[in-house]
C-alpha cells in the first residue's frame, strides 16, 4: 500500500507558465497518496540564498517524515549534483548549490545521498528540467516507501553557500544584510543566538535603533524597528512601510549591534 505522505514545493518558476503543475502531476502519477503543499514558487529568480533562507523558515512546523522538494537551479544541465539530504525528521530533494546549506548547519546529524539510480527520475530527464524529471519523481518515489539508501551514493561534501560571518567584539555585533523580503524588511545575518547580552543599539546606514521590538505595532507607523524575524535572524523593518526604500539600504550594508 502506498503510503501517503507531505511533499512541500519550493521553487523559483512563478505560476503563470505551468512548470509546477507539471512536477505535481509527476509526483501524483507516482503516488496518488501524496499530499502537496506549495511552500511558494515566487523565489526570486536564480537567489539560491532567499530559497535557503525560505526552507530554514519553514522546515520546523512541519511534521516528521515530510518531503520538501526545492528547486532553485541556476546550473541545471550542468555537472551539479542532484541530492536528497535526510534529518532525523525530514528529508530534502534538490540541487547541490547551497539551498540546503542553512538545513544542514541546523541539524548536525544528517546524511545526504546524491541521486544517481534511474528507478527514482522519469526516463531520460530533460536538461532544463530537473525538477519534473528527477528532483519531483524521487521525492514522490520515497513517498511512496522506496528506501534513502538507495538513491545513491553517500554525499560527504555538500556544496555550502558563503554567507559573511559575523564578527563580535566587546561592544557588540556586526553583520550584514543578506536578503530583503517583498516588503523591503532587511534580514540580517545575526541570529538570534548570538544576541547573549541586551542590545541597546541597532545601526544600519544612517539610521539608529534603540533596542528591539517583539512586533512591528510596538512602534508608530512608519518608525524604524529591529527584531528577530521568522527566520530566527535580526531584521531591520519599518512599522507598514519598506525600510530597503526608505532607508536606501540595499544587501551586504553593515548592520550592527551595541550591547548596553
Amino acid at each position: 500500500m502506498l503510503d501517503a505522505r507531505l511533499i512541500t514545493l519550493t521553487t523559483d518558476f512563478g505560476t503563470r507558465d505551468g512548470f509546477v503543475a507539471q512536477m505535481k502531476g509527476v509526483i501524483l502519477g507516482i503516488n496518488p497518496r501524496a499530499r502537496l503543499i506549495d511552500v511558494t514558487h515566487d523565489i526570486e529568480p536564480f537567489s539560491v540564498l532567499e530559497g535557503a533562507l525560505v526552507l530554514k523558515g519553514i522546515f520546523p512546523h512541519f511534521s516528521s517524515g515530510t518531503i520538501h522538494v526545492a528547486v532553485v537551479d541556476p546550473g541545471v544541465g550542468s555537472k551539479r549534483r542532484g541530492i536528497v539530504l535526510y534529518t532525523d525528521e525530514q528529508t530534502y530533494v534538490g540541487p547541490d548549490n547551497g539551498l540546503f546549506s542553512l538545513i544542514i548547519s541546523d541539524n548536525g546529524a544528517c546524511k545526504m545521498r546524491e541521486i544517481q539510480n534511474p528507478g527514482y527520475m522519469l526516463p531520460e530527464p530533460h536538461p532544463t528540467f530537473h525538477g519534473r524529471d528527477i528532483f519531483a519523481p524521487v521525492a514522490a518515489n520515497l513517498s511512496a516507501g522506496k528506501p534513502f539508501e538507495e538513491v545513491g551514493p553517500l554525499v560527504h561534501d555538500p556544496i555550502m553557500l558563503s554567507i559573511p560571518t559575523v564578527k563580535e567584539n566587546a561592544a557588540g555585533l556586526e553583520g550584514a544584510v543578506i536578503y530583503i523580503d517583498r516588503f523591503g524588511n532587511l534580514t540580517s545575518n545575526i541570529d538570534k543566538t548570538m544576541l547573549t547580552r541586551i542590545a541597546g543599539t541597532v545601526c544600519v546606514g544612517n539610521v539608529t535603533i534603540q533596542g528591539l521590538s517583539r512586533f512591528f505595532g510596538e512602534v508608530p507607523e512608519g518608525e524604524a524597528m529591529a527584531l528577530i524575524n521568522s527566520f530566527g535572524l535580526l531584521e531591520i523593518a519599518i512599522n507598514q512601510g519598506n525600510a530597503a526604500q526608505v532607508l536606501g539600504i540595499g544587501k551586504d550594508e553593515p548592520v550592527r549591534v551595541f550591547w548596553t
